[in-house]
């Protein structure tokens, strides 16, 4: 009896040793998965590779710069392609083919990491250690794989031949020529044997497969095509017209020829079946309408203002603009010229570009006042200077600042490069002066900034030059910007609009304000120079003080300036900005 309760007592403890020993181990594995979660909390999970490529404990970024070298030498590498005894070396990316590096790091990163919860996650991450290599995302160009089969291949690479219609000018009429069959690369066997290459960045070498082509189209599948386009020349010739009926263009034969194309479409008749179609060559259709443009398109003119007798007056009108928009008539010269209108007459889209000021803005915006203006000389700038001035200078002319809006320079003036017109001149950078696109364009700011002060606007962002420059005097009275920072900003306080007019007098730049007047009063002291030393270095100070109409201070603005030696900024010769 007592051996049994003894018994009973030690399988009572065995088991509770058992579930004990089970609570620690799940207690290890959950703190385990947990230590794993945290770890790969921001990280590509540990152990993972992809193409072979370890990003196990990367960060997305490291990750993604460690995926895109490696894949920019696998795309560059030496790939060997075999047929029989003939050998063609090539790289990977003259195939055509494309990787998609950060779609597969942020695929294989949510893999991981956006699980159904938490446990699912962590348990992965624990397994990922052994080991789980991912393939990357890629794809292939199917019309650059086949141009590099025709161009490099082509003793081995012959497509079959369709049977179509050329135009003989000796017969003026269309004649059919000999489909042929022919012999190609297997592509599907091509495409499988690189993707074992892509998803490992690894191998070089491909053997290639012949199979036979067969031709889409024969001769006896090209009457339809025949019949339709000695439909499409006795139409002929077909005018090109706007929609104030301006004859700019005509189809005639030659034309009409170069733009259509005879390709295999679906026999109606015969389902899995093709036969000769004839179709617009989109690229060609594009390359007419461009050609056709110049005669359309002119840019809108802007009003120009004037001032007089205390008012301001148009004394030029604005002007539409007007544009062929090449896209969109591309659908309507293809209809037109494959389905001829009865009037034998293609009415083409334009679009209708409004100016920027218009002739009704004086009275619409409130532009009735002269504000002020403000002027600068750049007497002695190198050419490049002065044309950037003049670029510069002309993207604010015309510019409109609502009531109460915060004009930026640097957002209206946009990218600066030599797509804009701009060319390479010195800008002030850090510690020395360099040749950049744009240089010169603190002058367009600089002149900007003396008008917006004289007008009594409210100035919020504005920087001084690092050291003095001639083409600004008089010292302090000058903005320096460098997109995208720093920038000149300031506050349209008037009552109604403010319209900016650039105007370069020889070699004197000046920016007018036209808007409401408020009656307020403009008092400008300095710029006032002080602690002027012998390498040119200074301080200045120039204070705005802007009185409402009935005298009450509103604005009350010191620009304080501090220039540095010139020496500080070194340069090959005289700095400009």
């Amino acid at each position: 009896m007592k051996i049994r309760i003894h018994k009973e007592k030690l399988d009572k403890l065995i088991r509770l040793r058992n579930v004990l020993i089970g609570v620690v181990v799940f207690l290890i594995v959950v703190v385990l998965l947990f230590a794993f979660s945290v770890v790969n909390a921001n990280k590509m999970s540990w152990g993972t590779k992809i193409a072979g490529i370890s990003v196990g404990g990367l960060t997305v970024e490291n990750a993604q710069e460690k995926l895109n070298k490696a894949s920019e030498q696998f795309l560059n590498q030496d790939l060997f392609l075999t047929y029989k005894n003939s050998h063609w070396q090539t790289a990977p990316k003259n195939l055509g083919i494309k990787i998609d590096t950060e779609n597969t790091i942020k695929n294989v990163f949510d893999y991981s990491h956006q699980r159904k919860n938490f446990l699912l996650s962590a348990w992965w991450q624990l397994e990922s250690i052994f080991g789980y290599n991912f393939k990357p995302l890629w794809q292939i160009n199917d019309d650059d794989l086949e141009g590099f089969f025709q161009n490099n291949l082509s003793s081995i690479h012959q497509p079959a031949q369709n049977s179509l219609l050329i135009y003989d000018e000796t017969k003026k009429d269309f004649v059919v020529t000999v489909s042929k069959n022919g012999v190609i690369i297997d592509k599907d066997k091509f495409k499988k044997d690189l993707a074992k290459i892509i998803n490992d960045f690894n191998g070089k070498d491909i053997q290639l497969n012949l199979i036979k082509d067969y031709p889409e189209v024969v001769e006896s599948e090209t009457q339809n095509a025949y019949e339709k386009a000695k439909s499409l020349l006795a139409a002929l010739p077909i005018k090109i017209i706007t929609e104030d009926n301006k004859e700019i263009g005509k189809i005639n034969k030659e034309e009409l020829l170069s733009l259509i194309d005879f390709k295999p479409i679906s026999d109606p008749k015969k389902s899995n079946n093709k036969i000769l179609g004839i179709e617009l060559n989109i690229q060609k259709t594009r390359d007419y309408l461009v050609a056709l443009a110049p005669a359309i398109n002119h840019e809108p003119i802007d009003a120009v203002f004037t001032f007089k007798d205390n008012r301001v007056l148009a004394f030029a009108l604005s002007e539409d603009g007007k544009i062929l928009e090449t896209e969109n008539n591309i659908p309507i010269l293809e209809q037109g010229i494959l389905n001829p209108p009865a009037n034998g007459k293609i009415q083409l889209e334009t679009t209708t570009i409004k100016p920027k000021i218009t002739s009704e803005s004086i009275n619409n915006m409130g532009i009735t006042t002269f504000l002020a203006s403000g002027s600068s000389n750049f007497s002695g700038s190198p050419n490049n200077r002065m044309h950037n001035i003049k670029v510069g200078a002309a993207k604010f002319n015309g510019a409109l600042i609502k009531p109460d809006e915060e004009f930026s320079f640097n957002n209206f003036l946009g990218d600066v490069g030599p797509e804009q017109g701009y060319e390479p001149e010195l800008v002030i950078k850090r510690d020395k002066t360099v040749p950049e696109y744009g240089g010169g364009l603190c002058q367009v700011s600089t002149t900007l900034f003396r008008a917006a002060v004289l007008a009594g606007l409210k100035i919020t962002e504005r920087y001084p030059h690092a050291f003095p420059v001639k083409y600004y005097n008089p010292q302090g009275f000058d903005a320096t910007i460098y997109p995208p920072s720093p920038d000149l900003k300031f506050i349209n306080n008037t009552p109604g609009y403010v319209l900016i007019q650039a105007k370069i007098n020889g070699q004197e730049l000046s920016f007018e304000f036209y808007g409401t007047s408020d009656e307020r009063k403009v008092v400008i002291e300095g710029p006032t120079q002080y602690d002027i030393n012998a390498d040119g270095s200074m301080k200045t100070k120039l204070i705005q003080k802007v009185y409402d109409k009935n005298g009450n201070l509103v604005i009350d603005k010191t620009f304080n300036s501090i220039y540095k030696s010139p020496s500080l900024y070194p340069v090959e010769r005289n700095p400009l900005e």
